[in-house]
């Protein structure tokens, strides 16, 4: 019996293909996480651009009474009431001086109902940092800075949100 193949003339003899390398590509670098980067004082800090809401360079501030060093007071921001909350002041900077106009960070939290405005001095850019470049700290310190990177010759304080939100107690 004659090979159907050979009788064919549109049959081409190629070379057998190694599609070896197709199948297991080499492990690509991670794309990692985009983080909003902006400064306090002269320090740069990063918080997820994920839980950003938006960045807001004003917003009216009612002042509590008798309320801790780090909450500023409270805002109507489209109808839902937020905290806002110095950053500096909850990150223990007591030397900082404030910002002559500060932006405000507006943030969500999947575990709080409501989000809260943490202050900035200034906005820098959005970055995306891959996981590799992370120096990850110590996760059983109090403050809620979780890892550093190094970015253009700076050093980048990554903040971890929810355990940001999570040290807003009253």
């Amino acid at each position: 019996m004659k090979d159907l193949d050979q009788e064919n003339p549109f049959f081409l003899d190629l070379p057998t293909l190694d599609l070896t390398r197709f199948s297991n590509p080499p492990n690509p670098p991670s794309i990692g996480e985009k983080y909003l980067v902006f400064f306090l004082d002269d320090e740069f800090y990063a918080v997820p651009s994920q839980k950003v809401v938006e960045v807001a360079p004003t917003i009216p501030v009612t002042v509590l009474p008798n309320a801790p060093e780090w909450l500023l007071g409270i805002a109507n921001l489209r109808g839902e009431v937020i905290s806002v909350v110095s950053l500096p002041a909850l990150l223990g900077k007591k030397n900082s001086k404030p910002a002559s106009k500060p932006k405000f960070i507006i943030l969500r939290s999947s575990a709080f109902e409501s989000g809260a405005a943490f202050t900035a001095d200034r906005i820098s850019e959005i970055v995306t940092v891959p996981d590799e470049e992370i120096k990850f700290k110590n996760a059983a310190q109090s403050l809620p800075i979780f890892g550093k990177t190094v970015r253009k010759s700076q050093t980048l304080n990554l903040i971890d949100t929810e355990k940001l939100f999570a040290s807003l107690k009253f």
